[in-house]
Parts: C-alpha cells; sequence; structure tokens
C-alpha cells in the first residue's frame, strides 16, 4: 500500500474480494470453459501486484502456471495458464511460505502473474452482450456487441452495488468477464494505441456526420465503433485505402474511445488550431509551467515564456468546476484507479480502472489524465479533472516532473520539485 500525502488523499478502489471458487467434481466443466475465455494471450508486461487491491487484471509471466483449486499444489489442477494469459484477480494470501493468488476458477502461485495496467482489444465470444454504461446493469445500455464485435479493455470494475459481480471495464462501457475473448486476428491487433510522440504533430477535427471507425483505411477493416456528429477527435496521420467518394485519404485518430482508429478523410472537418496560452506564474522562478485556459478548454505547456505544446482538452460539469488557481504537478501515476467510492461529492457513481498517465495536482483528486471513456475533448465534460487524449496525455506525462518510470506505483514530489500548472479564465 502507497502512502499518500495528507495533502492529496487518493481514489482508492475499494476491496472486494468476492466469493471463493471451491472445487467440486461439478464445476469442472465451468473451470474449463472459464479458463479458455480468460487465457487471452498478450506480450507481457512490467508491474507489480496492484496497490488498490481486488479485483485486478493480471498476465501469467511464467512458461506455464498451473491453477488449482485450493491454494495448495497438492490440491486437485484445475488447469493450466500460457504465458501471456489474462487473468482477473480476486484476492491475494499466504499459506505457510507460499504466497497465492486467488483467480475465479481456482489458485496460482503468485510469483507466476505481474499485473496488467495497458489495455488490450478484446473480441466478443458471445451471440450477443448488453454494454452498460456503468458497472451495474440498472445503469442502462449503451449498446449491444454482437460476436466477433471489437472492443477495447482496460481493466476490471466492481458491481458499483456491491454485489460481488466483476466487469471488464471498456472504452465503450462494461461487459460481464465470460463474454470476451482476445482478438487475435492481424486485422485486430492492428488496433494500437498511439505514441506519444504522435501527439505534437496532429491537428484537431470535428466529426460531421455519423462515423464508423475501424481498425485500418478499409471499408471492410473491422469495425471498432462509432463516432457522433459534433465528437472531437486528434487525427493523427493520413493514409492511403480505400476510396469512399472520390477520396482514398483516411486518418488515424487520437481520442478517447478508439484511439488508434480510422476514419474516412470526409467524415472529420478541421477545427480552429488551440490558441497558447503562455500567461506567465507570478514570483514563479520555473522555466517550464503549464497553462490551462478554461474559457478556450485549451492546455499549454510552456518552456521560458514560449509554448511547446498546446492541446484541447475537457473540463470540469457546472458544479464541478475545474478549479482556478496556480498549483503543481506534485503526484504522477502511470494507471490510476478512480471511483466514486472515494468522493462523497460526486455527481453520479462511477468506476474507473487503469485511468492513463495521472498527474494529481490538487487536494479532492483532482488531476490532469487521459481518457478513454469519452470524446468530449473542447467542453465541459469531467468531474473536476483536466481531461486529454491517450496520446496528448502520454506526453505530456513524459514532459513534467517529477519523472516517473512506467512500471513505478505513484510518485510524489514538493510542489517546487513538479512542474507548476496555472488555471484561468
Amino acid at each position: 500500500m502507497i502512502h499518500v500525502p495528507p495533502a492529496f488523499p487518493r481514489r482508492l478502489l475499494n476491496p472486494l474480494f468476492g466469493s471463493a471458487f471451491h472445487w467440486s467434481p461439478q464445476r469442472a466443466t465451468l473451470a474449463t470453459t472459464l479458463l479458455s475465455l480468460l487465457a487471452l494471450a498478450i506480450p507481457a508486461a512490467p508491474a507489480r501486484a496492484n496497490r488498490f487491491g481486488p479485483p485486478w487484471q493480471a498476465v501469467i509471466m511464467a512458461d506455464q502456471a498451473t491453477v488449482y483449486a485450493e491454494p495448495d499444489p497438492s490440491s486437485p489442477p484445475v488447469g493450466p495458464l500460457p504465458r501471456g494469459a489474462i487473468v482477473v484477480v480476486l484476492g491475494e494470501q499466504t499459506t505457510g511460505d507460499d504466497s497465492w493468488t486467488q483467480l475465479p476458477v481456482g489458485y496460482v502461485p503468485s510469483s507466476s502473474i505481474a499485473e496488467l495496467r495497458g489495455p488490450w482489444v478484446a473480441e466478443v465470444s458471445v451471440d450477443s452482450v448488453s454494454v452498460y454504461a456503468k458497472p451495474d446493469v440498472t445503469s442502462g445500455v449503451r449498446r449491444t456487441a454482437k460476436r466477433g464485435d471489437l472492443l477495447r479493455v482496460f481493466g476490471v470494475s466492481p458491481d458499483l452495488s456491491g454485489n460481488g459481480t466483476i466487469w471488464w471495464a471498456t472504452s465503450e462501457g462494461y461487459v460481464g468477464l465470460s463474454t470476451l475473448r482476445q482478438a487475435t486476428s492481424p486485422e485486430a491487433r492492428g488496433w494500437t494505441m498511439p505514441s506519444p510522440a504522435d501527439a505534437p504533430g496532429g491537428w484537431w477535427g470535428s466529426i460531421n456526420s455519423p462515423a464508423t471507425v475501424r481498425v485500418a483505411p478499409s471499408t471492410s477493416a473491422p469495425i471498432v465503433g462509432q463516432l457522433g456528429p459534433g465528437a472531437h477527435v486528434k487525427v493523427l496521420a493520413e493514409e492511403q485505402g480505400d476510396e469512399v467518394d472520390g477520396s482514398s485519404t483516411w486518418y488515424r485518430i487520437d481520442g478517447g474511445r478508439f484511439a488508434g482508429g480510422r476514419v474516412h478523410s470526409s467524415l472529420v472537418d478541421r477545427l480552429p488550431p488551440p490558441r497558447p496560452n503562455t500567461t506567465s506564474i507570478p514570483d514563479s522562478p520555473a522555466q517550464r509551467w503549464i497553462v490551462v485556459d478554461r474559457s478556450a478548454f485549451t492546455l499549454t505547456l510552456v518552456q521560458d515564456g514560449q509554448p511547446i505544446f498546446t492541446t484541447y482538452v475537457a473540463l470540469g460539469k457546472a458544479g464541478r468546476q475545474t478549479p482556478t488557481g496556480v498549483y503543481a504537478t506534485a503526484g504522477k501515476i502511470v494507471a490510476d484507479d478512480m471511483t466514486s467510492r472515494t468522493v462523497p461529492d460526486a455527481e453520479h457513481p462511477y468506476d474507473l480502472p487503469n485511468v492513463p498517465y495521472t498527474q494529481y495536482y490538487r487536494s479532492g483528486g483532482y488531476a490532469i489524465h487521459g481518457t478513454y471513456w469519452h470524446d468530449a475533448f473542447g467542453t465541459q465534460q469531467s468531474q473536476g479533472c483536466i481531461n486529454l487524449t491517450w496520446a496528448d496525455a502520454a506526453y505530456l506525462f513524459g514532459q513534467t516532473e517529477p519523472q516517473v518510470g512506467l512500471s513505478d506505483d505513484v510518485t510524489w514530489a514538493a510542489p517546487g520539485q513538479a512542474t507548476p500548472v496555472l488555471i484561468l479564465d
């Protein structure tokens, strides 16, 4: 567990262990089925055990991990999991000198797994599944996904009602654990996250009509979602693909839900570029600082009075406004879990695992961070935080102090050792 200075109370994910999966011969078939659903091979990612407690997603790091019915190597084996398999962690315990991790189907040695903080691409493995707005069946259905549809998964969330159910948290909403499997097709593997290096060269556009987002610049490429008119996206690159309405130009986009996807160029109108705001911070010796202009919905990174990066952001809604003032990026976390359970005045309940590239600047949970659940940049959308696209957040994270390694937990610094943040109207 991390120590957090009193000035920066964290948004911790309350521990939810769920009910244990006790072995019985009658459950052998279920166990085998769940193992096949959870064994989703992806490249291994370095990480440590989740600092917030279960549930969380992890990846098998051993060449092969045996799942046992109980936290005991002499108990009946449920089955093997290969290196790279994604699993859901329900709890951890120590038996004698051995540490065990509880999965939905049994137990594996804790030394064989590592936390998975990054997103992965899944496909729907059942005929159809409801994608809920929140991890709660009463929250409303955003869409119905069909077998083979692609969804980007960011982690797992406990049910907001506290009933013990656990959900996959995707960029479009929440789905049941048994409804997804890893998408292994070459086309699906092409839906990769943008690089931080892409951020400075991109330009902003607005979707002008209902837009289908695909994994490649082709009308036959798998669909990853839909963007409605007025959604703002950042165009990172032009690509040549299938001709539509006389043009073969497609755009690779950055954004929230479908970062790294492609849309045809006819569906995007250029927005006026964000205007830099280089307002200085009085009596500050800093050579580099951040200016957030609430009236223009922009963020500018300033070096020696000159703008080196400017982009559009989403800010707090009425009643949850992004606060004005002078702050600093004193707390940085590569992937943070945010939940309304630790925010008494939250506008609505929520649970967001692995929020990317989070930089806390003010007490009360106010942060600059990446966003995977909306594309309403340039508007009032957040609970007070400053929301960026994936690539913009990753780029900015690497430009500010304190410096944080990708496998580190939270890093805290005194305000004088962090990058100043000026928020103004």
